[in-house]
């Protein structure tokens, strides 16, 4: 063989390995980073930086949540990104994802496209380009189309990561609480210890750790300490007055809620069928459960729907959250003969939209339902 055409033959080979090696550039469960974004030590804004992650970065993924949290690895690091921060590698093999409810395929990216088939929940895709804020392009059994990324999860997770992330969540997200009397803020859980400051009655305060029979360590514009659970209430009535990522996990599919509209005390009843919301998460997607619920809901808002959300109580079991809802009928709805062509949106505290103004609005409409409890 001469040596020009060892010369070629070499030249193909170091192509063909370059070739595969660009193909396997990334694992099955690589993510990265669509901007820079703070990598934390649990799953809630409020938790501790643990390093600030650049755009383009790749992660390790551990545990997908779609619509909230997303738990990873960095370089042996690991901590919590928010999931729509996450996507899906341009140019790697299709990621295999999942469904996490019924959910339609469509022919393009909205919900006004065609159906092609309405996808059971824990079907399994292939992801071929994801948007974690919008909308995914899958393929399924040979079909290719588009589905709401909020409604599709990494399938790479196993089943007791999936359960052991989210149990330790409410220990360490935040609940509100209020004094319920003129009290000391201690920097430590003593009658001797240094008080930071005298705490008006109806102050309120961010809950860290929760003992009822003896401190709790709290948090104040900012700043740490402990005041003494006794002068310590959920609120008046027992409206709680929760970040989403816990009511998240209060809030069940296809359990009826009781509703009341705190401006003008009418009740109804809605029934979830999506937890996480579409977009990029923050809220349940909620349906009334009759005509009459309709009825009640159109009252509350004079006969108009609208976007405006309205400060609402939300009972759940034997608990009741401070929450907003919004009033104009959209989208997909699965109960029939309710009266409503589509479903709203509940949402509560901490909801992320992606609108800021209407984020706001919704934050505040959240508020207004729990100061009315006090």
């Amino acid at each position: 063989m001469n040596r020009g055409l060892k010369r070629i033959l070499c030249l193909i080979i170091t192509c063909g390995l370059m070739i595969g090696l660009a193909q396997t550039v990334f694992a099955a469960d690589a993510f990265q980073t669509t901007s820079g974004v703070n990598l934390r030590t649990s799953p809630s804004t409020d938790a501790d930086i643990v390093r600030t992650v650049d755009i383009g970065s790749t992660v390790e993924m551990l545990q997908h949540d779609p619509a909230d949290w997303s738990r990873v690895r960095i370089n042996g690091t690991t901590g919590y990104i928010r999931s729509d921060f996450l996507v899906v590698p341009t140019g790697s093999t299709p990621a295999a994802f999942r469904t996490t409810s019924g959910v339609n395929l469509r022919t393009s990216p909205s919900t006004d496209a065609d159906i092609i088939r309405t996808v059971d929940v824990g079907t399994a895709v292939e992801m071929l380009q994801h948007d974690p804020a919008d909308w995914s392009r899958v393929r399924i059994n040979g079909t290719t189309g588009y589905i709401r990324s909020d409604f599709l999860a990494w399938a790479g997770q196993s089943a007791p990561q999936a359960a052991s992330a989210p149990a330790a969540a409410p220990s360490q997200t935040l609940s509100f609480f209020r004094t319920t009397a003129g009290v000391n803020f201690r920097s430590s859980p003593s009658t001797d210890a240094d008080i930071i400051r005298v705490l008006n009655t109806g102050t309120t305060v961010e809950m860290l750790q929760h003992d009822p029979a003896n401190w709790s360590r709290v948090r104040i514009n900012g700043t740490v300490g402990y005041i003494s659970s006794e002068f310590l209430s959920a609120g008046a009535g027992h409206v709680e007055f929760l970040e989403w990522s816990i009511a998240r996990r209060i809030v069940q599919n296809g359990v009826p809620m009781r509703v009341v509209d705190v401006r003008t005390g009418i009740s109804f009843y809605l029934q979830s069928f999506s937890i996480g919301g579409y977009g990029i998460g923050g809220h349940a997607d909620v349906e009334p459960l009759t005509q009459a619920d309709t009825d009640a809901i159109l009252r509350s808002r004079n006969g108009v729907w609208a976007w405006a959300p309205r400060p609402v109580w939300v009972s759940i079991g034997d608990r009741t959250i401070a929450a907003a809802l919004n009033g104009m009928p959209h989208d997909v709805s699965t109960i029939a003969n309710n009266g409503m062509n589509g479903h709203l949106c509940l949402h509560f505290y901490g909801t992320r939209t992606r609108s800021q103004t209407y984020q706001r609005d919704l934050n505040n409409a959240v508020r207004e339902a729990w100061n009315a409890s006090q």
